[in-house]
């Protein structure tokens, strides 16, 4: 379990076939190291505070293996870090990946605080306006961490698993519960059990539930 590459971004305007957009999410990979405070990695930029960044969306990280994935499901190769990600780990995915477990990289300390909420840009930077719903649909969406200890840390680092959740609740759980909670209802246990993951999921996950769940920032093209 290793960092494959490290990246940070501008924010940049993406002009599509339907929508026009300003995002930070196509971001270059960094050489060496990098230092992250407790709002993310140096020189990274975003374009929407409201929806991104912060305390508990520090850091965004996404496997390595899910480009093998996407990229077959584009049918066209796929530029490593143009899904937004600052960390990309080769050897860790979602159903492997825990809500509330602490990795350490380099020297920086971080906590897995939630899964990506997928939206619209995703689908308007690769034109394929079904991508963000087929992300959600599939729960490959990658996951956040908030920064418990800042440092720094580059290519090839370790990832460490120095501490692990209690309620041992998986990214790809999370995500199942949240696309389809009344097939997943044998799921609830163990998110109620949950103390680590971001503020308001509980009101998400009911939502959904409810059938009043507000999704339109999936599929604005």
């Amino acid at each position: 379990m290793r960092v494959h590459s490290l990246h940070i971004g501008k924010i940049q305007k993406v002009n599509g076939a339907n929508v026009s957009f300003e995002t930070g999410m196509l971001k270059n990979s960094v050489e060496g190291e990098l230092f992250c405070s407790k709002s993310g990695f140096e020189g990274d930029e975003i374009s929407d505070t409201k929806h991104h960044g912060g305390e508990q969306k520090a850091v965004f990280a996404n496997s390595l293996q899910n480009y093998e994935i996407w990229s077959k499901y584009l049918g066209k190769e796929m530029k490593i870090g143009f899904m937004g990600e600052n960390l990309c780990i080769d050897g860790m995915d979602e159903n492997s990946v825990h809500v509330g477990d602490v990795h350490k990289i380099g020297s920086i300390i971080l906590q897995v605080s939630q899964p990506r909420k997928p939206c619209f840009k995703i689908a308007g930077v690769w034109d394929e306006k079904n991508f963000t719903k087929e992300i959600f649909k599939t729960g490959l969406t990658g996951w956040y961490y908030r920064v418990l200890s800042a440092g720094s840390c580059k290519a090839g680092d370790v990832v460490e698993v120095i501490e692990k959740d209690a309620a041992n609740m998986s990214v790809m759980e999370v995500n199942q519960l949240f696309y389809a909670p009344k097939q997943n209802e044998h799921l609830l246990s163990k998110f109620k059990e949950l103390k680590t993951i971001a503020p308001g999921w509980d009101k998400t996950v009911k939502e959904r539930t409810d059938g009043i769940y507000d999704d339109s920032y999936m599929s604005q093209l």
